[in-house]
């Protein structure tokens, strides 16, 4: 199993631009990781109500999607879980039977004064389809960036604002000594 990851720090024009890209050049589609609904497909991700934006202040991906060209079928696997109200069923979408995929766990921009990267990754570059997926994603993030630093992209919109955001890495609660340094 070979795995493969950049980070992109990109605002909602900016990735705009890259999946747009993405979505004319492949017949792709979108499935959030994690559901309570059950399967869902999605066609065109810059339609969603989060796209370019951080609700939570923090790195961790509360907006995850795999992607899948056209013709592959994503698995979804229900499970169990505890909460405050009980015992519900839950979905997700990552599961073993699924390989041809790439993990994006979409970053943007966090109340106006932050921005967190996206992250695009694999974990089967192994599979021809996954690795087709993630090269031609990486190289519309390189073709569209005006800078790479420490392996992340720096993309036009973020780099122009880069002295209305703070480039959080971790977390807005984060002192800022951690925050990535655009310069």
């Amino acid at each position: 199993m070979a795995t493969r990851r950049f980070r992109a720090y990109a605002t909602k024009e900016d990735l705009y631009a890259v999946f747009t890209q993405l979505q004319e050049n492949l017949k792709v589609y979108y499935t959030p990781t994690y559901s309570d609904i059950g399967a869902i497909q999605i066609d065109d991700i810059t339609k969603i109500e989060t796209f370019g934006t951080n609700r939570y202040g923090s790195h961790i991906g509360y907006n995850q999607f795999l992607v899948f060209h056209e013709h592959q079928k994503c698995v979804w696997r229900q499970y169990q879980c505890k909460s405050e109200h009980g015992v519900r069923t839950r979905y997700s979408s990552h599961c073993d039977e699924n390989q041809e995929y790439i993990d994006i766990d979409l970053g943007g921009v966090h109340q106006s004064a932050a921005l967190f990267p996206t992250t695009i990754s694999t974990i089967h570059y192994d599979v021809e389809a996954s690795k087709e997926l993630y090269n031609s994603i990486r190289k519309i993030f390189r073709k569209l960036s005006v800078k790479s630093l420490n392996g992340y992209f720096i993309c036009p919109n973020a780099y122009e604002k880069r002295a209305d955001f703070r480039f959080c890495i971790i977390d807005i609660k984060s002192p800022v000594e951690y925050d990535f340094n655009v310069e």
